[in-house]
């Protein structure tokens, strides 16, 4: 409401008189506190933005007492403003199928998005697209929605989706398996769009070419320290480059778009972890083969929580650009234990002792310094939207989580699968073989197809 027209229905009528220019003034400034404190007179703040980071594989074993060990400053910030705990998952522990789960709220074989691959028509193994998901995902339900939202990395993303704001799918971040790339034609083209729109790839891209570094963490997997023998350093460290090249391209789409969302997944810690968490466990857990020395020991469990840290920092320079009534959601998909893959690999995530991932939450109506649980990964996207002010589906298989108690829950729609999905074209990206030769090197297609039914594990 315009201050005039308030005024003017406040005022009684009388003969209008000219006033001096001071006392003009003086009327106006001793009319302005009432004017601001008036029913829909007061200036309407922005709503509060939401940003959500996933850390694949973060266990509550290393995360929590390395946070009270002071050693994960601002997940511990984020827990001391707001709600931490466990988050339970649901086996088997495929992450695609979980990251999935967490962002549409629907079951596995719900969702269509159940493994790493599926049969390829002509023989082999093709990996799932975007295209096989049948649900709208969060991205698409607050597009819908009228709110902008960017996605960095999310799994399955690829072909990209036409949302509302900027989606840089999984498959434009291939140097994570240079490695694995020199055994194919490194220069062979990408067939289709790896980012929505594609006017903002080059953008993108002038990211991956930054020197600059986000942190002050050195690269450990390319120095002098002690590791086991067989870890493959140089497979480490081209996924330390990674983390920060997906970082710094999150940070450039929020300087760029100051989206209402944003959804950023981050790998590195559960491709560590397939190579290290040996370190943390009994050696009689292992053959002889996979027996560190003392020092590789030491070394190998070191460079594993110092990667814990490393990510910290990258989610500190993410956080940094949102204000404390934002939300800020930190999560993983399952935690870690001993296990044996290909004979290099020693760490798994098979079993229910590997069930637990983390949460971290804080906002506006989120409990300070209160623990978070339970709260299991069907929980996610309607707690997202609930934040946002936007009703959760009666066919999604939980409702918002209890830490969000204070805030209103508008009453649920029944269904949100009317949004009509818009994708690229399916095509080849360029990059398929290397990643499933890199799923292949981390253990990930030993029987790792779709499950004949769902496993699901009863919510905490």
């Amino acid at each position: 409401m315009k201050r005039s027209s308030w005024i003017s229905m406040t005022r009684p009528k009388r003969e209008i008189r000219k006033e001096p220019g001071w006392r003009k003034l003086a009327i106006a400034l001793a009319l302005l506190p009432l004017i601001l404190g008036a029913p829909g007179c007061q200036p309407e703040s922005d709503p509060p933005r939401i940003l959500i980071i996933g850390i694949d594989g973060a266990s509550p074993e290393v995360a929590f007492p390395m946070m009270k060990a002071g050693r994960l400053p601002h997940l511990a910030e984020i827990a001391a403003t707001g709600v931490h705990g466990p988050l339970r998952s649901v086996l088997p522990l495929y992450s695609p199928r979980i990251w999935n789960t967490i962002a549409t709220g629907v079951k596995p074989n719900v969702h269509g998005i159940p493994a790493f691959v599926k049969p390829a028509t002509g023989g082999g193994k093709a990996l799932y697209l975007s295209s096989d998901r049948k649900v709208p995902a969060l991205w698409n339900i607050l597009s819908d929605r009228g709110r902008s939202v960017g996605v960095v990395n999310w799994w399955t993303t690829f072909p990209p989706e036409k949302i509302e704001g900027v989606m840089v799918s999984d498959h434009f971040f291939p140097e994570q398996i240079d490695m694995i790339k020199k055994t194919f034609a490194a220069d062979r083209a990408s067939e289709g769009a790896l980012i929505h729109p594609q006017s903002w790839t080059p953008r993108a891209e002038e990211q991956l070419k930054n020197p600059a570094s986000l942190t002050e963490f050195e690269n450990f997997f390319d120095g002098a320290a002690e590791l086991p023998r067989w870890v493959n350093r140089s497979l480490l460290s081209q996924q330390f480059v990674t983390d920060q090249e997906i970082t710094q391209v999150a940070l450039a789409l929020d300087a760029d778009h100051h989206l209402d969302v944003m959804m950023v997944f981050l790998p590195g810690i559960d491709r560590v972890s397939h190579w290290l968490w040996g370190n943390l466990e009994a050696e009689d857990l292992y053959p002889p083969t996979l027996q560190p020395s003392p020092e590789e020991r030491a070394g190998g469990a070191e460079a594993l929580r110092a990667y814990y840290a490393y990510t910290d920092a990258l989610i500190g320079r993410l956080v940094a650009g949102y204000g404390p009534d934002d939300m800020v959601l930190v999560i993983s998909d399952h935690g870690f234990e001993a296990g044996v893959s290909l004979m290099l690999l020693t760490g798994a995530h098979d079993s229910p002792s590997a069930l637990d991932g983390v949460l971290f939450a804080r906002g506006r109506g989120i409990p300070r310094g209160q623990a978070a649980g339970p709260v299991n990964v069907y929980e996610i996207a309607p707690s997202v939207l609930t934040f946002a002010g936007l009703p959760s589906a009666l066919d999604m298989q939980a409702g918002p989580a209890k830490f969000l108690a204070d805030l209103s829950r508008p009453d649920p729609v029944a269904s949100y699968n009317a949004i009509a999905i818009e994708r690229y074209a399916p095509s080849a990206s360029g990059h398929e073989e290397e990643i499933i030769e890199h799923l292949r090197a981390l253990g990930y297609l030993e029987e790792k197809e779709a499950p004949a039914q769902d496993q699901e594990q009863a919510p905490p």
